[in-house]
């Protein structure tokens, strides 16, 4: 599965009020179509299914991805990973390279994570962390709870318009999220088609 959340909030309280969330999280479903339509284009059938899928309501309590994971799971469906992208183009420091990401793991996806860090190291410019904080608050968390495995794959410093009227496309960086990107792509080309 390769997934991120679609909705977004502001945290003013009401409701109503407009969240672009251009960061959080539009990049992260630019992501999903991205790699869809390049996988379209190869034209062997993958190893495994390929699901791409863009959540709701993860900003409320996960409940999109929970819903499609304890399906999954009461189907026995068998998931051989799920890669969340979430919140993929912004960096603090634009102008200071090395760029950095983190990649958050699961105790369960622990080989997934050094895939992660081997295709970050070969094919992106991008350094890695793996900095665990927000491991249960995205929705790659309902899998894991249901026993598959996961990673994140988030930007690395902190957001200054993280649910505000300002997460608009005019803060992103779309060369960092080029590079973001990378990982899952080439993380799903592995899997299925060498």
């Amino acid at each position: 599965i390769m997934g991120s959340h679609y909705d977004d909030i502001v945290y003013s309280g009401d409701p109503f009020t407009y969240a672009p969330g251009a960061n959080d999280n539009a990049s992260g479903v630019s992501a999903v179509f991205e790699i869809a339509r390049l996988i379209h284009k190869i034209p062997d059938k993958p190893r495994h299914t390929i699901k791409f899928i863009a959540f709701a309501a993860e900003e409320g309590g996960l409940y999109g991805s929970y819903d499609y994971a304890v399906k999954a799971k009461q189907k026995n469906e068998k998931i051989v990973m799920m890669l969340d992208n979430d919140m993929i183009s912004v960096l603090s420091s634009p102008k200071t390279k090395p760029w950095y990401m983190n990649i958050i793991n699961y105790s369960n996806s622990t080989k997934l994570f050094t895939d992660a860090c081997n295709a970050c190291s070969s094919y992106t410019s991008l350094s890695y962390i793996n900095d665990n904080t927000n491991w249960n608050r995205s929705d790659s968390y309902p899998f894991y709870y249901f026993g598959y495995m996961p990673l994140i794959f988030t930007e690395a410093s902190d957001d200054g318009n993280y649910h505000t009227v300002n997460d608009l496309v005019s803060t992103c960086n779309y060369e960092y999220c080029r590079e973001m990107v990378k990982i899952s792509y080439a993380m799903l080309l592995e899997k299925n088609y060498k």
